[in-house]
């Protein structure tokens, strides 16, 4: 069983998790060639806080539900009403679903839509699956709606900005990726880290190792970006808060007006929530960070220094994003992540210029 559980040594899990170019072609590229038949049977055996199973209904995957990077995700009718399932894949150990489900309990006392997690199953051999069972969240996937329905964004994006400041009035312990087991037999969020600065610098030197080895970066730029996290240190002010991590619009559920649904918490953390804000802007362009920070205003205040956190968060999340393109390149030669990769290069030269650099 492939275990992917420790993310001491990682700063944003999608980058950093240790994997074969085989093993990511399996799990994260493949993952959707599961059966239904095989996803019916592990539901069956696993499902217990459904009673009396009567019938089990795996819907196709439409849009909606192929939008995430790590798990497969379905709609399932259970005895005649509908569901959410996310699985890892198949001989893989997470472990980040406890974590997972005390977040989306904090988030619903705090009023956020979010779904309510029924149940968590671990996988027991490699022929099966972890998963977890959801309530199912009303909306269409945001990112989709907008496709069609332009002149709705400026109101969804300040909807999104009151939910990520709604988010990070949550207060949690420690810093960085939460220990999982704790949120199993407590049901508490704790980091994992002992400050937030070593969860910044997860990661961070095989990340510029790769970037110079793709020839992205010289040595002498890797050099001189390091130096940045070397002298410059931003902890949370106060207690770290809540971090989603991933909040773009494919995480996004809406019903035209106003959000219905914040999905997909795999990468949520204890942190600063200026780091939220970098997070996703390296998604966007900042002029619709713009729009996005009116909303996110409405509920909390930005701190003096933010511009230099704001950079200083961008800067790392764009290399670990950088990294993570050039190592899914390697496998998947796919013309968007050429693209991603350029885009990826202009924010690159964007932060160091800022920096000075």
């Amino acid at each position: 069983m492939l275990d992917l559980t420790d993310r001491t040594h990682c700063f944003y899990w999608q980058t950093d998790r240790i994997l074969s170019g085989e093993e990511y072609v399996r799990i994260f590229l493949k993952r959707h060639e599961e059966s239904s038949d095989m996803m019916e049977k592990i539901l069956l055996n696993g499902i217990k806080t459904v009673k009396s199973i009567t019938s089990l209904e795996i819907i196709p995957p439409d849009e909606n539900v192929l939008k995430g990077n790590v798990n497969i995700v379905r709609k399932v009718i259970l005895n005649g009403k509908p569901y959410i399932v996310r699985m890892h894949p198949r001989g893989v150990k997470n472990g980040y679903f406890y974590a997972e489900k005390c977040a989306l309990h904090a988030c619903k006392l705090k009023g956020i839509p979010v779904p309510r997690i029924l149940e968590i199953y671990e996988a027991k051999n490699e022929d099966d699956m972890d998963f977890m069972l959801c309530s199912l969240t009303p909306g269409i996937n945001m990112d989709i709606y907008l496709r069609d329905h332009a002149d709705a964004e400026q109101q969804l994006l300040v909807c999104a900005g009151k939910q990520m400041a709604t988010i990070h009035s949550i207060r949690v312990e420690g810093f960085g990726f939460f220990n999982n087991q704790i949120a199993k037999e407590k049901n508490e969020l704790v980091g994992i880290h002992k400050n937030y600065h070593d969860f910044i610098w997860s990661g961070l030197e095989e990340n510029l190792d790769r970037l110079v080895g793709f020839n992205i970066l010289t040595t002498l730029q890797a050099d001189k970006i390091k130096q940045i996290f070397i002298t410059m240190n931003f902890e949370p002010i106060g207690r770290p808060c809540l971090v989603h991590n991933d909040m773009a619009d494919w995480n996004l559920l809406t019903d035209g007006t106003e959000l219905t649904g914040v999905l997909d918490w795999d990468e949520c953390h204890a942190g600063d929530p200026i780091a939220d804000l970098a997070c996703w802007s390296t998604f966007y362009s900042i002029e619709r960070l713009e729009q996005f920070l009116k909303g996110y205003m409405m509920i909390q205040t930005l701190p003096k220094d933010y511009d230099k956190r704001f950079h200083y968060y961008r800067l790392r999340y764009t290399i670990s994003k950088m990294a993570l393109r050039c190592k899914r390149y390697q496998v998947d030669k796919a013309d968007f992540i050429l693209q991603k990769i350029e885009i990826g290069k202009q924010a690159l030269i964007e932060e160091s210029a800022w920096f000075h650099l």
